[in-house]
This record gives C-alpha cells, structure tokens and sequence, in this order.
C-alpha cells in the first residue's frame, strides 16, 4: 500500500476521535457566550491574515530560490526595499489597531460587572425582563446556590428561564475558586470574603455543564454542576418542586450535608 495511504488510513482514529468533540465554546447558548465567540473567531481571522500568507510565502521563497533553480535571481548586493518594508510593517500595525479597538470595545461591552443592555442581537433587555438573583458559593468540593428571591438553596444544581437576565453575586467559602458555564459566559472567580459578579442570560432550553475552571487542589476536577434552561413555566415547576423538598436539594454523590 502507498505511504501516502498509509499516512491517511493512520490519521483517521484522530479525525473519528475530533469528531465527537463538544465545541461548546464556537456553539454557545447564550448572547455573553455568543459575543465572546464572535470576538475569538473575529480575532482569529484578523491574526490569519498576516499568519496565512507568511506561511505560503514561506514555501515559496523556499521553493523558488532552492539552490537547484538557477533561473532564479540571485543579488547578493540587495539589502533595501521601501515598497517592502512599508508592506511588511504597515500591514501588522493595520492589524494590531483593529485588535486593540476590538479588545477595548469588547471589554467595556462584555464586562461582567455590567448589567444587560440586551437578551440576544435582536431584542434588547426592556422593564418587563426581571432579572433572576442567584447567590454561588463555592465550597468544598461543590456549589451551592441560593436564590434569595425563591427562598431556598440548591448543590450542584442550577437552574433558570431562557431569555431572562441572570445576576450572579459570587462568593467562596475558603479557597479561591472559579465559576464556569461555558455555554452561556466566562469564568469568573469566586474568593472568600468577597464578592464578584457575572450578568447573563440563556437563549435555548437545554442542560448545560458548569464546573470549577481553576485549580484549587485535589478534587477540584469534581467540581461540577448541571445547569438547567427551563421556559418560565418549567422554572417555576422546579422552583415549587425544591421548595416542597425542605428547601435544599442534594445533586452530589456521597454529599450529606453541606
């Protein structure tokens, strides 16, 4: 058999291996989500402009002035182009005053600090959107949730209505710790004897995967939590559903008490 085959037939396990993977990252489900894979596929491009014909001319140069092509130009007096060093040079500055504007623009934006300006691109965040308040606590090894408003607390459990502003006040109980959900914002991190916060929102119904993003010791990697999009009417039936069972549900194995 061909090497070349041979190459193709030996990558294919790694190709079936990439194809089950979860870009959760590049197929978000909330609108902070969607603008922070907007700005990462934005930039990306941006950096591949200069990066992608680099990379070819690379080859080419390599080709087209290989020792055994005596066609080609040799002047070992050449030392200065303007022409190419305006090219060289304007063209990377052009990309870094994009970048940085849009890194600007997008941090002020994306703040997590600042409260919703919209639910998603087409409709923004009006008086009849309440927000839902959600205090996280980071413990040992787990997350509890209170919601304040609801009057009972959860572990390891979350959940809220789609389309509905989300205030999380972010605390941790010892050790600092990082609350993540990557379908729908960035991490941000929880320390003891502060407080930190995240807006955001979820556009589709579904069950979402939330973990603890930074290290914080053994067992840290079991840090994780489902989170629920629910319709209005769903979130309402789980609220009366935790509330009837004694206002704080369990969703960790081995966990008793907090």
């Amino acid at each position: 058999m061909p090497p070349k085959i041979l190459r193709i037939l030996a990558l294919l396990p790694l190709g079936l291996f990439l194809s089950g993977c979860n870009l959760v990252i590049l197929s978000p489900s909330g609108d902070i989500a969607a603008q922070q894979r907007d700005l990462i596929i934005a930039s990306t491009v941006l950096m591949l402009i200069i990066i992608v014909p680099v990379m070819v001319l690379t080859l080419f140069f390599a080709w087209r002035y290989r020792a055994s092509n005596k066609a080609a130009t040799y002047d070992p007096e050449w030392h200065h182009s303007t022409k190419l060093e305006v090219v060289i040079w304007a063209a990377p500055l052009a990309i870094i005053i994009v970048l940085g504007a849009m890194t600007w623009t997008a941090t002020h934006l994306l703040d997590p600090y600042r409260p919703l300006a919209r639910i998603d691109a087409d409709r923004p965040v009006t008086a009849e959107h309440k927000p839902l308040t959600v205090e996280v606590v980071a413990l040992d090894w787990k997350w509890l949730f209170i919601y304040p408003e609801q009057g009972f607390a959860t572990v390891n459990e979350l959940a809220a209505p789609v389309d509905t502003p989300i205030n999380f006040r972010i605390t941790a109980s010892s050790v600092m710790n990082s609350f993540s959900i990557p379908a729908m914002a960035g991490m941000i991190y929880a320390m003891p004897g502060m407080e930190t916060k995240l807006h955001a929102v979820i556009n589709r119904e579904g069950v979402y995967d939330g973990l603890s993003a930074n290290y914080s010791g053994a067992g840290f990697s079991d840090m994780r939590f489902k989170f629920h999009g629910l319709s209005q009417q769903g979130f309402d039936a789980w609220v009366a559903q935790n509330k009837a069972a004694g206002g704080l549900v369990l969703r960790h194995p081995g966990v008793e008490a907090l």
